[in-house]
């Protein structure tokens, strides 16, 4: 069981039902991150293209595929952080923003 709730943006769900292939993949990893949101994932410190992804971070899905997402605890001390949606949500929340082929995900298509 996580100590970490979850929230899941528009553009992760729509994501969700378009590579539903991958559907069971994506749920199993973002299991994972919920049971430990730290392991195993990268922290976005820089600007991927015109995005500036500082304060989020990313998780392998497989070896071209990734979950986007922000930790409320971590993203609340990134005040250069555009992806935070954590104003009324508990520090210890997950919100995922997307996932999809890596260009696609770090683009936040």
């Amino acid at each position: 069981m996580s100590d970490y709730g979850d929230v899941y943006e528009k553009q992760f769900v729509r994501n969700l039902r378009r590579y539903i292939s991958l559907k069971k993949r994506i749920r199993r990893r973002a299991e994972r991150i919920l049971a430990d949101p730290y392991f195993n994932t990268e922290s976005l410190d820089d600007e991927s293209g015109e995005l500036n992804l500082t304060g989020c971070r990313s998780a392998r899905v497989d070896r071209n595929f990734r979950i986007i997402f922000v930790i409320c605890e971590e993203c609340r001390l990134v005040p250069e952080c555009e992806f935070c949606f954590c104003e009324d949500l508990p520090d210890k929340t997950v919100v995922f923003l997307t996932v999809g082929p890596h260009d696609r995900a770090y683009s936040m298509k």
